[in-house]
């Protein structure tokens, strides 16, 4: 069944048969009229009435009917068995409300899907072509001929070829709108993405001046502080250290000042794999550098960036941040050490940042990448691997997250596609 929703279904299948009904009623004006069925003029209408009995409950009770497929094709099956009663009884092939056959079919190429369509368009055929049968072997022997035979047999062939054709293009033009409904959806969460990344670089730059004053207010006290030579050796050390991490905070603060405003991408700076990586683990402390283990990869085998000339990536803000970013949760949550795989080949360039801790949470990995998300043991606010993904995003790379069942622990996977960056870059 197509993805529409339940309530606009009911409506619909309530509608059209609303719709079937008065035209069943001209069916049986027309067989009683002019086709000279006055005989089964209460018959017909006793099996219009009576045969819809369901319209009248969709009407009153529509919460009653929860539409799914197989419901949906029983249904239509009954409309074209019904129909296909009225019209054998108020003139059979010779009443051009025949027509009717169609509109079960159509309905379930809309709603239904391929398979059911194709049974219904199945299921219309027989009965016209019963119909086509019933109405020649019906007439008196001396008005049935070859011309008579060739006529019904055309009108027959008429009708369905009326019947398949609709069916077609009802199902295709559903189809496409459904795939236009579908990119309509992606474009929107595209251009929300892009605005939350925009938005993202002015907040980090209004964020860097609005601390860099009481930072510098701190490093001023701190390196005051350490001049009295009455205070201990081992204050007079942490004092330092604030200092130290006071200045290192000013530095990543006016990176993002800098960086605040996002530029073009045909106009950003193009750098080698490695020099990215090695930007990124410059901003790892030294203590947590040597649980780190980097290799660079071309077409399966190791090798050395320097040598084998390792291939560019964009130099965009926020690049840099996104891998320290993903490379300290590595760290934070990995027992002994943390790999990050560089390869390459013509087609990709991915990074794959491996820890060997307890991995993903099941309830929140598939949520990751959405603001706000975090495990029970992490004390941020959940927005480090939102901002790495949407800063990667950026750059044209698809970031996926994986846990790994043997030796176990988490992987974060970033890919660009090396035909799109051929084609950034020119």
């Amino acid at each position: 069944m197509q993805e529409v929703s339940r309530g606009a279904i009911v409506d619909a299948i309530v509608g059209f048969r609303w719709v079937m009904l008065l035209g069943q009623a001209m069916a049986i004006a027309t067989g009683a009229l002019a086709l000279a069925e006055q005989d089964n003029f209460a018959i017909l209408l006793t099996v219009l009435l009576v045969g819809h009995l369901p319209t009248y409950l969709l009407a009153l009770y529509p919460r009653w009917f929860v539409p799914n497929n197989w419901r949906l094709e029983l249904l239509f099956i009954y409309d074209l068995i019904h129909n296909g009663l009225i019209i054998w009884l108020a003139g059979g092939i010779f009443n051009p409300f025949l027509l009717l056959m169609i509109v079960p079919v159509t309905s379930a190429a809309i709603v239904c899907r391929l398979g059911s369509t194709f049974r219904l368009m199945g299921f219309a055929i027989f009965l016209i072509i019963i119909i086509g049968i019933d109405s020649y072997h019906r007439l008196a022997n001396n008005f049935q001929s070859d011309v008579l035979l060739t006529y019904i047999s055309m009108t027959g062939m008429a009708f369905i070829l009326a019947i398949c054709f609709a069916s077609i293009i009802a199902f295709r033009l559903t189809r496409e709108g459904k795939r236009l409904e579908t990119a309509a959806g992606l474009l929107r969460s595209m251009l929300e993405r892009e605005r939350g990344v925009s938005a993202l670089g002015a907040h980090a730059a209004a964020t860097a001046h609005e601390l860099g004053s009481p930072l510098s207010t701190i490093a001023i006290i701190a390196s005051e502080l350490t001049k009295d030579k009455r205070l201990p050796d081992d204050v007079v050390n942490d004092l330092t250290e604030l200092r130290d991490q006071t200045r290192r905070c000013r530095e990543i603060l006016s990176d993002l000042a800098r960086r605040g405003e996002v530029p073009d991408q045909q106009e950003c700076e193009w750098l080698p794999l490695n020099v990215t990586i090695d930007r990124a683990l410059h901003r790892i402390t030294d203590s947590d550098k040597k649980w780190l283990r980097v290799q660079y990869m071309e077409n399966g085998r190791q090798v050395d960036p320097r040598i084998d000339h390792a291939p560019f990536l964009p130099d965009l803000p926020g690049i840099t941040l996104a891998f320290k970013s993903l490379i300290e949760n590595a760290l934070r949550f990995g027992r002994n050490r943390v790999d990050i795989v560089c390869s390459w080949c013509d087609d990709e360039v991915s990074i794959a940042i491996r820890d060997d801790g307890p991995g993903f949470a099941r309830d929140v990995i598939e949520r990751l990448g959405e603001p706000f998300v975090k495990d029970q043991w992490s004390n941020g606010l959940g927005l480090g691997v939102f901002t790495a993904q949407a800063l990667l995003t950026r750059s044209g790379a698809k970031i996926s997250f994986h846990n790994r069942s043997d030796p176990g622990g988490a992987e974060v996977f970033i890919m660009w596609d090396r035909g799109a960056m051929t084609q950034l870059i020119a």
